[in-house]
């Protein structure tokens, strides 16, 4: 689909929400998701639900909704490099998270699959790899699904992923299972660099969008089938049928939910039928985040486990200390990994 066709058929869904009356953020967000979701859109979304389309050509690289490494041009021409703390250990955390890829043995998905460059990312490149920080931890995403799933699903399924972001995990998963259809919840405003992601990436790919799904019932297998990517704004959650998804997937944002928001997904009949259920999370999300969960919330009883472990690529990060010299930070809890099948 061609850049102009793209942005008109979002700014269509952005004014069709605003008629609706579905342009507000939900109420009683984390601090942080609360603050992101009223000033990010502004950065690309014009008043009038026209889209800046110089922002959304480099909505990677500006860092919207969510931030990745390395967030500078990582040339090793460029001296500030090699003198700033906070760019050597961005650069450090990026050949840290290689050698652990390469110890999953996800390499070759990594060399099969480099780094899109839609959105214009800073992309680093090392020992013939170019890929972010955020697209190595999906690259091991996938590697654990081939591993624990590819046989057990095939080809063809239907996959729902919870906080998707602007998809990478679904972009991977469609890339390598061409027959697959995925379903995108996020906020509206995160759908918008969701469509214009997959619609680039996918220029033949059949995507519902706002419009296609305002007027729907209820969102059942049939009609999913009939697409190969459905983005799904928040508020859509509960039009999903019953049985109406194979695999379930959340990284990292269950656990930065209250409660409210954590019990509306995964005590809802999509959750509660969904066959498999694939997340990476946090085993306590407080002090980061405001909410009171812990691993004892997360339904893992319902499931026969595949897979569980302390995950590999969510551990520590790297900031700047003074100017020259950079310190190295341990996230307040690890996260554990966990692929189960409905008991």
């Amino acid at each position: 689909m061609a850049l102009n066709d793209l942005i008109k058929r979002i700014e269509e869904d952005l004014k069709l929400q605003k008629k609706d009356g579905h342009i507000a953020p939900p109420e009683n967000l984390d601090g942080k998701w609360d603050v992101l979701v009223r000033k990010e859109p502004t950065r690309f979304i014009n008043d009038d639900m026209t889209i800046r389309a110089d922002i959304l050509r480099n909505f990677r690289k500006y860092s919207i909704f969510i931030s990745d490494a390395p967030s500078f041009n990582p040339s090793t021409m460029d001296i500030r490099n090699l003198l700033y703390g906070g760019r050597r250990g961005a650069i450090r955390l990026l050949k840290e998270s290689l050698s652990i890829i390469k110890e999953q043995g996800h390499d070759a998905l990594l060399k099969k699959y480099p780094s899109n460059l839609c959105g214009n990312p800073h992309v680093f490149r090392y020992y013939g790899h170019e890929y972010t920080y955020r697209w190595l931890k999906h690259i091991h995403s996938l590697g654990l699904f081939k591993k624990y799933l590819e046989n057990r699903l095939g080809n063809r399924f239907t996959a729902l992923d919870i906080g998707s972001s602007y998809g990478i995990f679904s972009y991977l998963l469609k890339k390598e299972f061409g027959h697959s259809t995925h379903i995108l919840l996020d906020f509206p405003e995160q759908l918008v660099l969701a469509y214009y992601f997959l619609g680039m990436s996918f220029p033949n790919a059949r995507i519902a969008g706002y419009k296609e799904l305002s007027d729907m019932g209820k969102i059942d297998r049939n009609l999913i089938e009939q697409y190969d990517f459905i983005l799904l704004p928040w508020f859509f959650y509960e039009k999903l049928a019953p049985q109406s998804v194979d695999l379930t997937a959340n990284f990292a944002s269950l656990g930065e939910m209250k409660r409210k928001w954590f019990d509306y997904y995964l005590k809802s009949e999509p959750f509660l039928s969904t066959k498999y259920f694939f997340t990476a999370n946090r085993f306590q999300s407080a002090p980061t985040y405001d909410t009171d969960l812990t691993i004892l919330d997360y339904p893992l009883h319902d499931f026969s486990k595949l897979h569980f472990a302390i995950s590999p690529v969510f551990s520590h990060t790297y900031a700047r200390k003074n100017l020259f010299f950079y310190e190295k930070l341990i996230f307040s809890s690890q996260y554990f990994e966990f692929i189960g099948e409905r008991k």
